[in-house]
């Protein structure tokens, strides 16, 4: 399973309360007239957020988002059948230009990975934490040390840990990432990962922010892993356009 991810800023003129009606009863109703291949389609609508650092130019590069969209296709090969299909190609694409900041749009394709957190539960908010690695660092690497960080705070059920109800891993595979067919044409910072984190709606911001506290603890320990001038949270509402994955459905 993989996943294709785009985060989209609304057209100029357009309000964030009307884009995010737009885009779930409209263009999810254009999707969900035919699924093609996508076997889940998921819209994260953003609510609230924080960009880059105090003082540092990275804000002046890193553009507000509206919107996360996570696409899920069995394989590369089943993704590339949905996007030379003449309907993503001749309805679903172009009604891009009524809601999307085409040139600004942030593409990757990724590979998600659930960890077992102490309290599970359905928490009803979704922050999305997009991470951009140091400079001159390998993705080995990166991916290595973010990962341990992850794992030793996660370990410790009695510090920010106990906020989550649910925590997702994706990382960036080799592929296209379908940047044009999203209309992005601007030079966007390339993320090396984002996380999923899923908290109770009562206490998410002071929950996230307890978790971003101790994994940049946890970083530091391992090195200069991260750009936090270029790294980024949303914090969204899910709004699930269908999910053939949970009802057993086959792709086409």
């Amino acid at each position: 399973m993989i996943k294709l991810v785009a985060a989209v800023r609304r057209r100029p003129g357009m309000t964030h309360s009307e884009y995010a009606e737009y885009v779930e009863k409209v263009h999810g109703g254009i999707a969900l007239a035919d699924k093609l291949t996508v076997r889940k389609y998921v819209q994260n609508h953003v609510l609230d957020g924080a960009y880059g650092t105090l003082g540092d130019t990275g804000y002046q590069v890193t553009l507000p988002r509206d919107s996360v969209t996570e696409l899920y296709f069995d394989d590369l090969a089943s993704m590339g059948r949905t996007f030379a299909d003449p309907y993503a190609r001749e309805v679903i694409g172009p009604d891009a230009v009524n809601f999307s900041d085409q040139p600004s749009a942030l593409s990757l394709l990724v590979e998600e990975n659930a960890a077992e957190v102490p309290r599970p539960g359905d928490g009803r908010v979704k922050v999305l934490h997009f991470l951009k690695a140091a400079d001159a660092i390998t993705p080995e690497l990166f991916h290595k040390g973010l990962l341990r960080a992850y794992e030793e705070v996660l370990a410790d059920s009695s510090g920010p840990a106990r906020y989550l109800r649910g925590h997702q891993w994706n990382t960036p595979l080799p592929g296209d990432g379908m940047a044009a067919y999203f209309g992005s044409t601007s030079e966007q910072p390339a993320y090396d990962a984002y996380s999923a984190l899923w908290f109770d709606e009562a206490d998410a911001l002071t929950g996230f922010r307890a978790w971003e506290r101790a994994l940049a603890d946890q970083v530091e320990k391992h090195g200069a892993l991260l750009q936090p001038s270029l790294s980024y949270f949303l914090v969204t509402r899910e709004v699930v356009i269908f999910d053939d994955l949970a009802d057993g459905g086959i792709a086409a």
